[in-house]
């Protein structure tokens, strides 16, 4: 009887403080939009990607009023812009979603671009009214006078508004690169980004450089196009291992959209498998703990192994296959797994050239060796640009200073958001958090948790900004290089690429597992920014 007695009152004692815990956060959401009413606060958020259309849901909830500039002609941002064939996400669909949007319907478990539009453009409606198409920013000049932030835009037009949000992301401008005689080839020629539908390949003989994620997606699809011949020029190999895609049946469809609980139940199991693929392969063995790092060391030489032993059994050709093969740690460039890519090169039609490339002329390209590879068609697959990316606007903080030239050749931010330079000012997508074995999208909602914490602060502090403290950028710098020893991706010693810059800086990414941004990012701690 005391047993019983004891457990109901422990029973009343957890609904008390949950319903304690649910007022105190009512109260605090209505003290918000009356602070945020009273002074007729304002935001600017910037791109109508997927980080645009999450914060903007939040900023609704909020009851702060914002307006979204996207340059495009519609929402999607990369999903938007990406319509070459094959397109689509390294991560499975079930979990590059929002966790408060999820999609039972999804058709496979890795999704191509086509299908992930149609989920940004279902998650977009209610945003829409808000958003204001085919307008780019173009300059934004913090005013301490003011405490706002004057923002020019494509159109012209000069407005202001008391904090921004800036969701531009770091994949959006073009790299291409700067070839000797580029501009005298008599063909056609263009970048995957701006794929040209009204080129038909068919009969055609095609050159793709470069052999990233988007060639390793779109070659498959065009050796498939009745194309005479495709060269595929490459300067490295990927780690391409087998993707394991596979088609959701009706009944799955069902389950999740039915059974409360499964699809979220399985979306944590796709994250913990994703998690644990940080530990198993972007992480060096230890040598602290010899007995541990030792079989850390085999078990990623039995994965390399498996992998290798994927790429030679599926490349007919052992030269081809050789060619193929990374000779390099996996996780030092990005992984692309595929289950088409390998076999497209077991295709008559289809060349590997491994030779660099000397130089463009009216036929075609030149490779090193003198040799001459006629072509009617060259497709850039390199990429893009992250320092043109991240520095996409011109963005004029405090007492004037440019954060472009503070960024210089290794962008910072704190935890990829907030910057020394600029009050009330946020980003999402920033530098450090690029990730190379989970899904950004839960980096994405750590980052509208986190922002939204901020803006809060600043309203009910009756604050006009706030700003990180200097000394905290510096001190989280310091932590994250730190964090950043030992893995496969912190410099050059085994491999040069897009995560780097030429010092063999790597700024793009996050330094340690997911687990620890939630952690981290979990509460706006207000003992790292100024409140004025």
């Amino acid at each position: 009887m005391e047993f019983l007695s004891a457990l109901l009152y422990g029973v009343v004692l957890v609904v008390f403080l949950h319903l304690c815990r649910k007022m105190k956060a009512e109260n605090r959401k209505r003290a918000v939009k009356q602070a945020a009413e009273d002074r007729k606060f304002k935001v600017c958020v910037i791109g109508a990607g997927l980080s645009g259309i999450g914060i903007g849901y939040t900023l609704n909830d909020m009851g702060i009023d914002y307006d979204i500039f996207e340059k495009n002609d519609d929402v999607g941002g990369t999903w938007y812009d990406n319509i070459y064939p094959g397109v689509g996400c390294d991560v499975q669909s079930h979990l590059y979603s929002y966790s408060q949007f999820l999609n039972p319907m999804w058709s496979e478990s890795f999704s191509e671009g086509p299908e992930i539009l149609e989920y940004v453009n279902k998650l977009a409606e209610p945003i829409r009214p808000k958003i204001t198409f085919g307008t780019a920013v173009v300059k934004t000049i913090w005013k301490d006078n003011l405490s706002k932030w004057v923002v020019t835009l494509s159109s012209g037009r000069v407005l202001q508004f008391d904090a921004i949000i800036a969701g531009t992301g770091l994949l959006h401008k073009l790299n291409t690169p700067k070839i000797p005689g580029a501009e005298l080839f008599e063909g056609i020629a263009f970048h995957t980004n701006q794929w040209r539908n009204d080129v038909s390949l068919a009969g055609k003989k095609i050159g793709i450089i470069g052999t990233g994620a988007s060639g390793v997606q779109a070659i498959p699809r065009i050796a498939d196009m009745g194309v005479e011949n495709l060269t595929v020029f490459q300067r490295t190999a990927s780690w391409v291992g087998p993707r394991l895609n596979f088609k959701y049946s009706d009944s799955a469809k069902f389950l999740f959209k039915h059974i409360p609980g499964l699809q979220r139940l399985y979306r944590w199991k796709i994250f913990c498998t994703y998690e644990s693929r940080f530990f198993m392969l972007l992480m060096l063995p230890s040598k602290d703990i010899p007995i541990i790092g030792w079989l850390h060391g085999k078990l990623q030489s039995y994965i390399h192994h498996l992998v290798r032993t994927y790429i030679k059994n599926t490349v007919k050709d052992p030269d081809v296959a050789k060619k193929l093969t990374p000779d390099f740690p996996m996780g030092c460039k990005r992984i692309t797994p595929s289950d088409s890519y390998l076999e497209a090169f077991n295709k008559e039609n289809v060349h590997l050239v491994t030779d660099k490339i000397k130089g463009i002329n009216k036929r075609g390209i030149v490779t090193m060796d003198e040799k001459a590879h006629d072509l009617d068609v060259i497709i850039y697959a390199t990429g893009f640009d992250l320092l043109g990316s991240v520095n996409a606007f011109e963005v004029s903080g405090v007492d004037g200073k440019s954060l472009a030239d503070d960024h210089s050749d290794a962008p910072r931010a704190f935890y990829g958001m907030t910057h020394h330079l600029c009050p009330n000012y946020f980003m999402m997508g920033g530098p450090g958090i690029v990730l190379g074995h989970n899904s950004v999208i839960f980096i994405g909602e750590c980052q509208i948790n986190y922002i939204r914490c901020g803006i809060e602060e600043l309203l009910l502090r009756k604050a006009s900004s706030v700003c990180l403290k200097e000394s905290s950028m510096d001190s989280y710098q310091d932590w994250s290089a730190n964090k950043m020893k030992n893995k496969v991706f912190e410099g050059d010693k085994f491999c040069t690429g897009w995560y780097r810059n030429s010092k063999g800086i790597n700024w793009t990414f996050w330094p340690t597992n997911l687990i620890s941004f939630w952690w981290h990012t979990l509460n706006f701690d207000c003992e790292n920014y100024m409140f004025a």
